[in-house]
């Protein structure tokens, strides 16, 4: 056998390797896409450091030193929101919890009730089964709403460890981004690097406009829904601010995901309340697709709806929730490399 094929199978071989690797270590994925989203988010505040010069003198701040700076930043900044924002929200959030069981008893009482009337109404057979059905629906999410609260909260508890190394893995992305893609890099033939190296600064200018885009969209979402709900006097408004926050990951399903608790604590209160909450998200919904989503995000990944939804359909098949919020910025990478590979 000439040294070339035992270099082929050799090549083989690692990549089998990495393969079985990455299969099987699933539990250190966590830290490194918190590195990595992290680094993208920061890299812009540290390139502006990096641009500085330490007064009187015209020296440049050095990449490491830009990298420190920007964690002080966000140290700062996570403080702020910490005292004035996490603080309020962990006691509303522990109110919230320990009336939980309480809110699912009340929404199934109402689901009886409605039930109840449904059949004094004497409606046809085929509609009664339908409200049936449709209450029965909503009392189960809410007892399924419930679970998935105590299991996030449960795993992000046993996540905790794992995240310590996201500061260290952030700071070498970070500080040595160039020096690890040029190493990538190297790995293919020569011919193919600059291609490759194309591919690699596309990936990355998609990826950081996209996830810097979603965090300040999901602020804003967050607060105008905050807010929404605190005028409206619906309870747990902190709560029901960071949920809509967190759902606008997921695009087309994530507000309306995020929506249901919402309405359903304001239907406890009043049937006329939950038809403002309904006309409340629908205005949002409106002005994210209208004004907020497109004068952030621009056309940052430009994907057809239609592939939108099918990437939303195979990532939560294959990851559930965390396969729905990552399915459009993977398929935002895919079409770079389909692109850049393919001449599509």
């Amino acid at each position: 056998m000439s040294l070339k094929s035992y270099d082929v199978w050799l090549k083989g071989l690692i990549l089998l390797s990495a393969g079985y690797i990455l299969v099987t270590v699933t539990s250190i994925y966590l830290p490194i896409i918190f590195s990595i989203v992290l680094a993208f988010i920061l890299n812009p505040l540290v390139n502006y450091f990096t641009g500085m010069r330490f007064w009187p003198t015209s020296l440049e701040i050095g990449r490491g030193i830009a990298v420190l700076m920007a964690f002080v930043c966000t140290t700062i900044l996570l403080l702020i929101m910490g005292t004035f924002v996490l603080l309020p929200f962990m006691h509303e959030f522990d109110k919230f919890i320990i009336e939980l069981p309480a809110l699912i008893l009340r929404i199934q009482d109402i689901s009886i009730n409605i039930e109840q009337r449904a059949i004094l109404l004497e409606m046809p057979v085929n509609i009664n089964t339908l409200i049936q059905q449709t209450v029965a629906n909503a009392a189960s999410f809410s007892a399924d709403l419930a679970r998935r609260i105590f299991q996030a909260a449960y795993g992000f508890a046993s996540s905790i460890v794992q995240l310590v190394v996201v500061p260290v893995l952030t700071y070498y992305f970070l500080k040595d981004w160039i020096v690890l893609k040029e190493k990538l890099i190297v790995m293919f033939a020569v011919d193919s690097r600059n291609r490759v190296r194309k591919v690699i600064e596309e990936m990355g200018i998609v990826m950081s406009g996209y996830l810097r885009g979603q965090v300040l969209i999901s602020i804003v979402i967050g607060l105008i829904v905050f807010g929404g709900m605190y005028l409206l006097e619906i309870e747990y408004p902190l709560v029901l601010g960071l949920l809509a926050a967190c759902t606008e990951t997921i695009p087309i399903v994530g507000p309306i995901v995020g929506s249901i608790p919402a309405i359903m604590l304001a239907y406890l209160i009043s049937p006329a309340l939950a038809i403002k909450v309904v006309l409340f998200y629908i205005i949002v919904h409106q002005l994210e697709n209208h004004i907020v989503v497109p004068n952030i995000m621009g056309h940052t990944i430009a994907l057809h709806p239609v592939v939108v939804i099918i990437s939303l359909l195979i990532g939560g098949q294959l990851l559930g929730i965390v396969g729905m919020m990552l399915a459009v910025p993977v398929t935002a990478l895919l079409k770079v490399v389909v692109k850049q590979l393919w001449n599509i």
